[in-house]
């Protein structure tokens, strides 16, 4: 990799692997028991056929058992924690004096997308006898789990520069995390907030969301952050003109010098406020305003690269000084997962828009749209394929941190944390194509396929770890490229896309799901 042979022997200090924490709900496998007195089917996993009180005329096939159905008298919540009943049926999407089907798939849709919240850790369903014949209760009983979760932890380090005038790279240690209060109370609000800190740089966000807000049905959310940064343009060999920055430190405004990278200043304040709601079982929308004042108290008045020899002029894609984005987001999210944690099987769609637009105060006029999803089919014997794909566009004039970045689409790298660009780093470029020169840019898209096995099963606190092997491919590249192309490539190289690949272990804990890669490790080893 060309980059990589660039690095000084500093950068051996990075080879920790980051512990990433993604917060999630453990599903488990369980069935649901029937009731004693009822003598009726479990809804839950569908098994019917039995003789029941109720019926509700003739199966279409003469041949075919008698389809089993109630009237619903009542939803009975027991839980052995503080979860309010009231909430949980806000999750059963019936009401009383439903004709209810013990055969029907929207039955255990309800287990799982309780098992979704992430408060609980099982989840069972059964039928009781109603108080006259016909009639049956829906009992819905919950064994709680531990909600104060850690949702993300990073750890590590990296490699940057402080300033554009640096011409050596520091190993530069990060720490940060996430936490959140996701049932406060047993209400379903989420209290949360998180850190991340480092020498060069720091950002901080909090965050509410109400799912049933004032009893609406619909959720509400809000958050603020700050984060102090810096961002790295350019691949090695960069020509930095005289700034015209008004940073107190001379050294940031020099002559006209060769440099590594250009780096900018800048700083973000900014909050949002959304709603949501539920379409059927299965799917979710939101939709979300964000507004940010960002700060580019230092950004090179002009700088180039140097690409195989032709000089590129760097869009810095920012506006000098103070500005201001306003954007709406929507968003769309289908989770058909049997497990949160660890799925299985099932299918998870992912889609969301942001649009700013002058009409709504921005600086900036932009849409941006981006969308994955991630298929989890089981083998015979017990292990997991998952295959994933995700594309992304940008239009229009875009501040860079809306932009996509390489660090998210390579695992080789340390990725984004809470939008801080950690790594200076271009693209590994293992297959030498123009994706060496890819940074923040306008057109991205990745596929890939993981492969993961069982390796542990347990009760009280930690509840499995599976370790997981996965590859793929990825490209990035921007408007301008399309256009102009990037110089001094032939045939397929000319194609900014490279290899992406990972192996770790993941242990779904009752204080989240840790994730311990080591892609990053054999990112910075020298070839």
């Amino acid at each position: 990799m060309p980059a990589l042979a660039r690095h000084n022997v500093v950068s051996l200090l990075a080879a920790l692997a980051c512990l990433t924490l993604v917060t999630s709900a453990r599903a488990q496998d369980g069935g649901a028991s029937s009731a004693a007195d009822a003598g009726v089917a479990m809804a839950a996993h569908g098994d019917g056929g039995s003789d029941g009180d109720g019926g509700d005329g003739p199966p279409t096939d003469a041949n075919a058992p008698p389809r089993i159905r109630y009237f619903l008298e009542r939803i009975v919540v027991r839980t052995d924690g503080t979860t309010r009943p009231g909430l949980v049926r806000r999750f059963v999407p019936l009401a009383l004096g439903d004709v209810l089907d013990v055969d029907d798939p929207q039955i255990e849709a309800i287990r799982w997308r309780l098992l979704g919240t992430g408060w609980f850790r099982e989840v069972r369903l059964s039928l009781e006898r109603g108080s006259r014949r016909g009639w049956i209760k829906l009992v819905v009983e919950l064994e709680e789990r531990n909600t104060l979760v850690i949702q993300q932890l990073n750890a590590g380090v990296s490699e940057g520069i402080l300033r554009s005038a640096d011409m050596s790279a520091d190993a530069v240690w990060y720490a940060g995390a996430q936490l959140a209060e996701t049932n406060f109370l047993g209400t379903g609000i989420t209290l949360g907030g998180a850190f991340l800190l480092s020498e060069p740089q720091q950002a901080v966000r909090l965050r509410f969301s109400d799912p049933n807000f004032l009893a609406s049905g619909y959720t509400f959310a809000a958050s603020g952050f700050f984060n102090n940064a810096r961002d790295f343009f350019g691949s090695e060999n960069v020509v930095i003109a005289r700034a015209g920055c008004t940073t107190p430190d001379p050294m940031d405004c020099p002559d006209d010098f060769d440099a590594r990278n250009a780096v900018v200043l800048y700083r973000r304040y900014g909050g949002s406020v959304g709603t949501g709601h539920d379409i059927g079982a299965y799917a979710r929308y939101t939709l979300d305003w964000q507004g940010e004042v960002v700060d580019a108290f230092s950004v090179p008045t002009a700088a180039s690269e140097s690409r195989n020899g032709s000089a590129r002029a760097i869009d810095f894609s920012i506006q000098r000084g103070f500005s201001f984005v306003s954007a709406l987001q929507l968003g769309f999210v289908y989770d058909r997962r049997d497990d949160p944690a660890l799925p299985t099987r099932g299918v998870i769609v992912q889609v969301r828009g942001d649009f700013g637009t002058q009409l709504l105060g921005s600086d900036y006029d932009f849409l941006r749209l981006q969308a994955s999803v991630l298929h989890y089919v089981p083998l015979p014997w017990g292990h997991v394929l998952r295959f994933g794909a995700f594309a992304g566009v940008v239009l229009g004039r875009a501040p860079f941190f809306y932009k996509f970045y390489v660090s998210d689409l390579s695992d080789l790298i340390p990725s984004r944390a809470l939008e801080l660009n950690l790594d200076r780093r271009p693209p590994p470029d293992l297959f030498s194509t123009a994706i060496f020169f890819m940074r923040a840019e306008d057109f991205a898209a990745r596929i890939d396929i993981e492969y993961s096995l069982p390796i542990y099963r347990g009760e009280s606190g930690l509840y499995a770890i599976n370790a997981y092997v996965s590859a793929g491919l990825y490209a990035l590249f921007s408007q301008r490229d399309i256009k102009l192309g990037v110089p001094g490539f032939q045939g397929v190289s000319r194609i900014p896309v490279d290899a992406t690949f990972d192996i770790g272990v993941r242990a779904d804990t009752d204080v989240g799901v840790f994730q311990l890669g080591f892609s990053n490790v054999i990112g910075f080893v020298q070839p």
